[in-house]
C-alpha cells in the first residue's frame, strides 16, 4: 500500500536513522544505519526481480480468466499488485504505457489503465456465445451425479440439492 507522501516519507526515515545512528555510535552507528538501508534495498530488488522472472514464464498479456482478474481489480493497486495477480505481463496498447491488455482463452480481454503506476481504472470485454468450448469428456468416463451443465459456454458442475 503507498502513502501518499511515501518519498518524503522515505527521506525523512532515512535521515532520521543516519542521525540516531551518528547520535548512538557516531561513525559506527552511520555506518550501520547506511548497511541496514543498503540491505533493505537489495530486498526491494531482489522482490521485484523475483516477481518479473515469474511472469517472463507466462505468455505475454494472457490469463488464466478474465472475470477473476476483474474481481480482484481495485483501485490504487500498484501495476506490481497486477502482475501478482495476472501472472503474466500484460500488452502495452500506447507510446505512453498507461494502457495495459491482458486476454483469455474464451476470447474475453481486459484493459487496465494505471496513472502514476497505479490502477485507475478498468474495463473487460466479454465475448458472450463465441466461447472456444473445450471438448467434453465422454459419458463414461464422467459420474452421472457431476454431469457439467454449460452456462455461456462455460462449463461449471452443477450442484445438487443434498
Amino acid at each position: 500500500m503507498r502513502v501518499p507522501f511515501q518519498r518524503t516519507i522515505n527521506a525523512v526515515l532515512a535521515a532520521s536513522a543516519l542521525l540516531a545512528g551518528w547520535w548512538a555510535f557516531r561513525w559506527a552507528g552511520l555506518a550501520l544505519a547506511i548497511t541496514v538501508m543498503a540491505f533493505w534495498t537489495i530486498l526491494q530488488f531482489n522482490r521485484a526481480s523475483r516477481q518479473l522472472r515469474n511472469v517472463a514464464d507466462r505468455p505475454k498479456g494472457m490469463v488464466d480468466s478474465v472475470v477473476t482478474l476483474q474481481s480482484k481489480l481495485a483501485h490504487g493497486m500498484h501495476m506490481s499488485d497486477v502482475l501478482a495477480i495476472s501472472n503474466s505481463l500484460g500488452q502495452r496498447l500506447n507510446e505512453r504505457g498507461n494502457d495495459w491488455l491482458w486476454r483469455d482463452s474464451y476470447g474475453n480481454q481486459i484493459v487496465v489503465t494505471l496513472r502514476r503506476g497505479s490502477v485507475e481504472r478498468w474495463s473487460a470485454t466479454r465475448t458472450d456465445g463465441q466461447y472456444a468450448v473445450p471438448a467434453p469428456a465422454p459419458a463414461a468416463a464422467r459420474p452421472a451425479a457431476a454431469a457439467p451443465d454449460t452456462m455461456r459456454g462455460v462449463e461449471h458442475a452443477s450442484v445438487a440439492a443434498a
